[in-house]
């Protein structure tokens, strides 16, 4: 048994967004979502993963709901960040780091 326990859906989330993030290629959110095997995928390997990681370091087995919020969750905070980084990327206030970049 871990010395620390945490079954909060934030440190799942979180802990889910950062496996996530280290996934390459990047995740398309807008492909997957209409329905793939990748996003089966992926929650498949990602929650297995999330519940070994529970149970080595906090002694804890994550209820499904938790694992289930916290999955989507995630993948909804990617989904919302590519959003912001393609409106920024394309935005007036970013012409000036292009122009630098070219020179």
């Amino acid at each position: 048994m871990g010395t620390q326990k945490s079954e909060t859906l934030p440190d799942v989330t979180y802990w889910l967004l950062l496996e996530i993030m280290k996934v390459n290629p990047v995740v398309d959110i807008n492909a997957m979502y209409k329905g793939s095997l990748e996003l089966d995928f992926l929650y498949q390997v990602l929650t297995a993963k999330a519940n070994l990681h529970w149970r080595k370091t906090y002694g804890v087995q994550l209820p499904p709901m938790i694992m289930n919020s916290a999955f989507f969750r995630a993948m909804t905070m990617v989904h919302n960040r590519n959003i912001e980084f393609e409106r920024s990327r394309n935005s007036a206030e970013t012409e000036w780091v292009k122009a630098l970049l070219k020179r």
